[in-house]
């Protein structure tokens, strides 16, 4: 079976967020199950083909949008996956993936459109036509109604998944976007591409594509409320016959204490009081003091989904603890400035704006909780990262980490939950993790355990390729 896997990052290539982490590792656990994969990306100003040793290849081509031509140069990098890199410098040679400090780039329906139609391209030039094309978030999904209605009769066997990594994030821009993108006006109504007045991305994915997967099942269950749907949710329940939600999972031979060359010191669940050397190391790092407190940490973006602000409300009542905090991510300008201020603040509180990936491993090795308070959370590898390198996780019961992550209170529990986004359930939780701390042997029990749970893609990848054969035979 041949799949053509489009995204917009994979890691080590290029990285913003978790997708990168999905973009680099899903396809190499499908490509081990023994079905042909190529992955498709735009090729950034950011990434170094020389480090990376991708290299030019002689396919090139054009593609026409509003009367303008966009020259496109194929590039590839060969592991067990080929990963194709598509070169247009006017569209893609900028400093930023998505946007700049001044926010998203507006022409993003204009770049994430040339690329979509330049896999097309790309596909028919080199006459691989592919039995599934998957696709990943709004940047990639308009694939789907071009396919659908321009090349359905090139495409006649191809079936097409679409992976919704985030709803939040659908790809609304103006009517006339659409028009410059090459959609006659039968397409662009309520039916199909506009949702209340604006050309959407992910809503054409969602009603052309054969397959609408998510992240999580809970997260499944979500988005069909108006809760969660983010406006889709009557659209996403009329498509609901072809929806499924299957967990990410995270690749254990990169997230591993046990060679990780980030860390201070490596470690297994059998050897899991060398975890302590990397919390003293990292606390000598970052001058805080006292290792027998418990480090609790926060590492990803300060998004308000991620429930930035509900951190920020508590951190001065948190700092009262007898703890201390780390927060560690990038966000918006607002967000930054207020925890830098937080971070000067308060004696037990070390804040680092920006992102390392070395860091962010050091932080996964020696904290003994991880935050993750999100409002919203469709998977999130976070967490997972942060059980496979021994952290409690206190969380709140949403998406992806409902489904990862069971209450203490509950039969075989092994983390702390809390179910409202409110400031007073928040700091129960934490405190819970507090009084666990103090019981030595349960907690060393757990972090034990939770280090040897299961995240990795062996089973989603098992789910997926059934869906694909379901797709493809019937």
């Amino acid at each position: 079976m041949k799949i053509v896997y489009v995204i917009s990052e994979a890691y080590p290539f290029v990285k913003t967020g978790g997708l990168a982490d999905v973009g680099g590792s899903f396809p190499k656990f499908v490509a081990k199950e023994g079905l042909k994969v190529i992955v498709c990306l735009p090729l950034y100003k950011t990434i170094d083909i020389k480090k990376y040793n991708i290299q030019k290849t002689d396919i090139e081509f054009y593609v026409e949008l509003n009367q303008k031509k966009y020259k496109f140069q194929v590039y590839k990098y060969k592991d067990n996956v080929k990963y194709y890199f598509f070169k247009n410098d006017e569209l893609f040679g900028r400093e930023g993936i998505y946007g700049d400090e001044n926010g998203y780039y507006k022409d993003n329906y204009l770049r994430f459109g040339a690329f979509s139609c330049a896999i097309i391209e790309f596909l028919k030039k080199t006459g691989f036509i592919p039995d599934i094309i998957h696709l990943n978030n709004w940047e990639t999904s308009l694939i789907s109604p071009i396919i659908k209605t321009r090349f359905k009769n090139i495409f006649i066997n191809t079936k097409i998944v679409l992976t919704i990594h985030n709803l939040l994030y659908q790809g609304i821009f103006p009517k006339e976007s659409g028009y410059e993108l090459g959609f006659d006006k039968n397409l662009l109504t309520e039916d199909f591409l506009l949702h209340k007045g604006k050309f959407n991305f992910i809503k054409g994915g969602i009603i052309f594509s054969d397959a609408i997967t998510t992240v999580s099942p809970t997260y499944m269950k979500e988005i069909c409320t108006p809760e969660y749907g983010a406006g889709l949710d009557q659209i996403i329940k009329q498509n609901c016959h072809k929806l499924y939600g299957i967990l990410n999972g995270i690749d254990y031979s990169i997230w591993n204490p046990e060679k990780d060359p980030f860390i201070y010191e490596n470690y297994s669940y059998s050897q899991i009081l060398k975890k302590e050397d990397n919390k003293k190391r990292l606390l000598e790092d970052i001058g805080l003091s006292n290792y027998t407190k418990p480090l609790i940490t926060f590492v990803g973006k300060f998004k308000q989904e991620h429930g930035i602000d509900l951190l920020l409300d508590s951190i001065k009542h948190m700092s009262k603890f007898d703890a201390n905090f780390l927060i560690f991510g990038i966000g918006e300008k607002k967000y930054n400035n207020l925890f830098s201020n937080i971070g000067k603040k308060y004696k037990n509180v070390y804040v680092k704006i920006g992102f390392n990936e070395e860091f962010s491993r050091k932080v996964y090795a020696g904290g003994d909780f991880l935050l993750r308070p999100s409002i919203v959370e469709p998977c999130g590898i976070s967490q997972m990262i942060g059980m496979r390198y021994a952290n409690i996780i206190i969380a709140r019961k949403t998406g992806g980490l409902a489904d990862t992550v069971k209450d203490l209170s509950e039969s075989n529990g092994y983390g702390i939950l809390f179910k409202s986004p409110q400031i007073k359930e928040f700091l129960f939780a934490v405190e819970r993790a507090l009084n666990l701390y103090k019981n030595k042997e349960k907690f060393q029990k757990l972090r034990k355990y939770v280090s040897t749970l299961n995240f990795s893609w062996e089973e989603p990848v098992a789910k997926y390729i059934r869906l694909y054969e379901s797709l493809k035979f019937g």
